[in-house]
């Protein structure tokens, strides 16, 4: 599958919704959860990071002590997951013009797309003796960058020179201190407070998974638990958001989580989960993961109020430009994320900077 033929967002998650809602994927909530975690995370630009030890820990619920090369936990569910897609493809899906796979060796999702009956799989050009050659050839790695002036310098040649990785990685973590700063209206982020709207131990834990999911989508400045000691939210009140979990008995029993900015009075979005979807740990684990990805991921509804009300910071803008350009790879998107991208220049003190490597196409490193 070459970049190009790479649904969007949207048509994935309609492609991994109805798979979870076939008969066969509805007997079995641990490929569920398998499947929406592999899937989110390949969305958010987290590929590289789906390894057996992660999927132990965030999926399957195991220690920080997991060793994947000894328990064969992850692997066996994975030979299981495939089997049950192949199944579902071959009768409930069998009309389905996206497919989803793992495909062997990795636990990173592939997309492929139905032309027709017979071409069920991406077809690859052969490659020619010169193309063979040429491969070989290309040992192109970058050096240090001398200054920070040096990485403009070298930005256009990157439309033009082959990268090891067609992924780009943004790291915003050395953002998150600079949202109380005077750079907050081009540097910073939003920031949510979760709030827990009853004493039930059900809306307390899923607001817990909630924030965690949400910190590993790395959007956010802050995202605290309200009465936490050290809450810290965005000195920037149009970028302040407030996450409700409340348990409601009538007219069924489950939870509302309502997503409110909090310089608005209406709430932007609300979600009702029953509680016969949080039945287990799986389940909430699908739900969380779900819904962290419609609210906080670059295309997800806090990013989208941002944008639509005229609100988002310039990171916020080259995270979501240097996010499209991940996905696309073209001339026109990398100049779109490069341009972005000078409008935080110029750079001083200790305030981190974009840099361009092989490895991490474009990465935050402080200087």
């Amino acid at each position: 599958m070459t970049p190009a033929e790479r649904p969007c967002d949207e048509t994935i998650r309609s492609a991994l919704s109805r798979i979870l809602d076939s008969k066969s994927f509805q007997r079995s909530e641990r490929l569920r959860a398998f499947l929406t975690y592999v899937v989110e995370r390949e969305i958010v630009g987290e590929a590289g990071q789906l390894k057996g030890y992660s999927i132990a820990v965030d999926v399957f619920g195991r220690s920080q002590a997991f060793d994947a090369d000894s328990d064969p936990l992850v692997r066996v569910h994975a030979g299981k997951l495939r089997k049950l897609l192949k199944g579902f493809y071959e009768a409930e899906g069998s009309g389905e013009e996206w497919q989803i796979g793992i495909p062997k060796g990795t636990y990173v999702p592939e997309y492929r797309r139905r032309r027709d009956p017979v071409a069920e799989v991406p077809v690859r050009p052969a490659m020619t003796a010169r193309d063979r050659v040429s491969k070989r050839q290309r040992g192109w790695q970058p050096t240090p960058f001398s200054s920070p002036w040096a990485v403009l310098t070298v930005l256009p040649l990157l439309l033009f020179t082959p990268l090891p990785s067609p992924k780009i990685a943004l790291d915003i973590d050395a953002e998150a201190k600079l949202v109380n700063g005077p750079m907050a209206a081009v540097r910073g982020l939003p920031s949510v407070r979760f709030i827990v709207d009853a004493e039930h131990g059900s809306a307390e834990h899923f607001a817990t998974i909630l924030r965690a999911a949400a910190l590993r989508h790395k959007t956010l400045g802050s995202a605290d638990m309200a009465g936490a000691s050290r809450a810290t939210g965005s000195l920037n009140p149009a970028l302040a958001f407030s996450v409700t979990v409340a348990w409601h008995d009538t007219p069924r029993p489950g939870l509302r989580v309502t997503l409110s900015h909090n310089g608005e009075a209406m709430p932007l979005r609300q979600d009702f989960i029953s509680a016969e979807h949080l039945a287990n740990e799986s389940d909430v684990l699908y739900k969380t993961t779900s819904l962290a990805a419609q609210l906080f991921a670059l295309d997800g509804e806090i990013y989208a109020h941002a944008a639509t009300e005229g609100l988002q910071s310039t990171l916020m803008r080259c995270m979501v430009t240097t996010a499209r350009y991940k996905k696309l790879l073209t001339r026109e998107s990398f100049q779109e994320a490069w341009t972005c991208q000078q409008e935080l220049a110029p750079l001083k003190g200790d305030e981190p900077l974009f840099i361009l490597s092989a490895k991490k196409p474009m990465q935050l490193f402080g200087h």
